[in-house]
């Protein structure tokens, strides 16, 4: 390899016809070093190409050039040295990259993109400002490549010219080296490659190949019991997603073996799919194990309640929104209610909208929100998508992990998430709640489990000052829930067997609890046993 030699390759039209020797011809060339010209055609197969090319020279530095592309810069080649010999780990550079390629797989979508290029139309790109020499970027874009070693190319993944880059800069990234976008006051490079349509093809073999390189690994938990017909769909709507890297974890406490050999049968080819049938397990006991799981490599965590659907773009638009914002800790969307089924339902009062288009929330607000209400906004724990660093020791569901056997999955958990982050909702349906008579909801032991969740949380929430700063607030929130509890006893009047029941017993000395608390400046103060049981129970 010839570490004095600088090869330029570049793609000219079909017809041969190249217009580039003169404006190279006037780049200063820095003393000491050659550069040669490599004329290939464009179109067709282009990592072949550029393949082709990279073995025909020996020169340790190429650049490969889109076709109609003209360096600007006089002391290009002087520049792209001085960057490469500073730091050897440096294997590409380029001239627009995105610091976090969008889930579309596309430069264009992604949430920060750094870099300028002039265009022949005379348009140009402008993307953020860079603070000093360079910005490390996960990939560039192909109008020009340059490199210090030779990396193959991925000829075999592509038959066109899109995503040629994105991936070569992938390959580096796997091989130990960075790729980076110097600091540019105008542009380096005219191109005519404004507006390239994407191959789909194309993208869908990059996605494939590279997402795990790339995206964060997010893990989607299922606790499932019985049901597998709802359970395969709810499978499949993951196994749909646009969004490949996924950890999937299943737990399922079926007292029968349907749904395993299902699983055996119909998708144990698939590695991101982890499945334990524990038939001893009760209700408590397959969440406690849910619950648990906690796969180190995920950064984000979605459940997936096994009657319930994703649309195939949920994780996807959702991880887009954490690329874009930094600040935030979970994002949700509109839920579109659905029947046993699959018919579409009319929305409940927590179920409708609560923006026009997608919006950032503050969290202290929205957290306020939902206790002075009274009202889950957020939706069930299949709607939302979660930073998982900021849940109960890092993996777990809960507000204060004193729930005990009091503990209920979602509006705990957000309240958590929304002390730490802002929350982005999307007013378009990214998951589907299914309405039935086997919903857990529906149960009046699961409602009185409801509302005292909902006491311990206002109570810790009140003891931390968090989201209920003062008293007015306060009182609302506690009358609110004394409002809203009190069908409890409706219920107690038409089935007379809860009145012997210790949760119901248990409701009662929360309920006097927090009435006192009104007449004691929201002091809230009531003793109840929280332990949790392990028991056999229906899932």
């Amino acid at each position: 390899m010839n570490d004095k030699k600088i090869a330029v390759i570049a793609q000219c039209e079909a017809n041969g016809v190249s217009a580039i020797r003169p404006y190279l011809d006037a780049i200063d060339v820095p003393q000491g070093y050659a550069v040669e010209l490599i004329e290939v055609l464009s179109g067709g197969n282009v990592a072949d190409t550029y393949q082709r090319a990279m073995e025909q020279s020996d020169a340790k530095y190429k650049v490969y050039l889109s076709p109609g592309s003209i360096l600007l810069r006089l002391n290009f080649f002087e520049e792209m040295l001085r960057i490469f010999t500073q730091d050897p780990a440096i294997g590409i550079i380029g001239l627009i990259g995105a610091k976090q390629l969008s889930t579309t797989g596309l430069i264009a979508n992604s949430a920060v993109i750094h870099g300028r290029l002039l265009y022949t139309d005379d348009s140009a790109f402008r993307g953020e400002n860079i603070e000093g020499d360079m910005e490390e970027v996960m990939v560039v874009s192909g109008d020009l490549i340059a490199t210090q070693y030779d990396v193959p190319w991925r000829g075999e993944l592509f038959h066109g010219s899109s995503f040629v880059a994105e991936a070569q800069c992938i390959e580096f990234r796997r091989a130990g080296y960075r790729t980076v976008v110097p600091h540019q006051d105008e542009a380096w490079l005219l191109t005519s490659a404004q507006g390239t349509p994407c191959d789909e093809v194309s993208c869908e073999a990059f996605l494939d190949t590279y997402s795990a390189d790339i995206y964060p690994l997010v893990s989607i938990i299922i606790p499932t019991f019985e049901r597998p017909h709802y359970f395969r769909l709810a499978l499949e709507s993951v196994l749909a997603q646009t969004y490949r890297n996924l950890d999937i974890f299943i737990t399922d406490n079926s007292h029968n073996t349907e749904t395993a050999e299902m699983i055996h049968r119909d998708f144990s080819d698939d590695p991101r799919i982890q499945y334990e049938h524990h038939p001893s397990y009760g209700l408590v006991e397959n969440w406690t194990r849910a619950r648990s799981y906690d796969n180190p490599n995920a950064v984000y965590v979605n459940w997936l309640m096994d009657d319930d659907l994703f649309m195939p773009d949920k994780i996807a638009l959702m991880m887009d929104a954490f690329f874009a914002h930094p600040d935030l800790s979970i994002v949700t969307s509109y839920r579109e209610c659905i029947d046993a089924n699959g018919n579409k339902l009319p929305d409940i009062s927590s179920t409708k909208p609560i923006a026009q288009e997608a919006t950032k929330f503050n969290g202290e607000e929205i957290g306020t929100a939902i206790l002075t209400h009274m009202t889950n906004f957020i939706g069930e724990p299949t709607t939302a998508l979660l930073r998982k660093e900021f849940l109960l020791d890092g993996h777990d569901l809960g507000f204060s992990g004193k729930e005990g056997k009091y503990h209920i999955s979602d509006f705990p958990t957000w309240l958590r998430l929304l002390g730490q982050g802002n929350m982005m909702y999307f007013p378009t349906p990214l998951s589907k709640f299914r309405m039935h008579k086997g919903n857990d909801q529906l149960r009046y032991k699961t409602q009185i489990y409801g509302f005292i969740c909902w006491a311990l949380t206002i109570r810790e929430v009140i003891e931390r000052n968090e989201y209920l700063h003062d008293l007015n607030t306060r009182r609302k929130t506690i009358a609110q829930w004394l409002s809203t509890a009190g069908h409890i006893f409706c219920i107690a009047t038409m089935v007379p067997e809860v009145w012997e029941e210790t949760e119901f017993h248990d409701f009662l000395c929360v309920f006097a609890g927090m009435s006192e608390a009104l007449q004691n400046d929201c002091r809230i103060d009531f003793a109840i046993d929280t332990s949790l049981v392990l028991q056999m129970d229906e899932g």
